[in-house]
């Protein structure tokens, strides 16, 4: 029961980060969304136990989503509504969401991402999916050819789960969470 309700305000915290973030990117003041997110993390470390594993995730997520999004705004997937300091670098806001997604990796997530072919999965449809839902909110503008643009969020997402997925099973054989 305790776990139940600790991953329910793990995800609770996460979506409140997500539409933030998003909600923020929209209405033109994406650094209001990034400061909501930022806090919501900290509160995350506030609360776990283990602050020095989900501080390196949270590293690891920021590093990894910004090799994802530069790819992304490099091959032409998408463009930014605003928050974007340089053109071809991933907005703070979005890597706020990389860090966001990193407090769930333990928690809510963790039986997608302690799993590689779940992860796999959860990554090609679950990356599309955000984006889809961000450009519908008004963040982000995804560039034709659209199915082109999805597939390459599909692929990098899922690369992404995977990666966190091998770190996360690593880590849970040698912390107990």
């Amino acid at each position: 029961m305790i776990v139940r309700r600790a991953n329910l305000i793990n995800y609770a915290l996460y979506q409140t980060g997500w539409f933030a973030c998003v909600l923020g990117a929209a209405s033109h003041r994406p650094w209001t969304g990034f400061a909501i997110a930022i806090v919501l993390v900290g509160v995350h470390l506030v609360l776990s136990v283990e602050r020095s594993v989900e501080l390196r995730l949270i590293g690891l997520a920021i590093a990894v989503g910004a090799v994802v999004e530069i790819a992304q705004i490099a091959a032409g997937t998408y463009r930014f509504t605003s928050g974007t300091v340089i053109d071809a670098l991933p907005p703070p806001w979005l890597l706020a969401m990389w860090a966001q997604l990193a407090t769930t990796l333990r928690f809510s997530l963790r039986s997608v991402a302690t799993r590689p072919v779940p992860a796999l999965l959860f990554g090609a449809a679950g990356g599309p999916i955000a984006f889809l839902a961000g450009e519908r909110l008004g963040a982000v503008t995804l560039l034709p050819p659209l199915a082109d643009s999805l597939l390459r969020l599909s692929v990098g997402w899922a690369i992404a789960l995977v990666v966190f997925s091998a770190v996360v099973r690593r880590l849970s054989r040698h912390v107990p969470s």
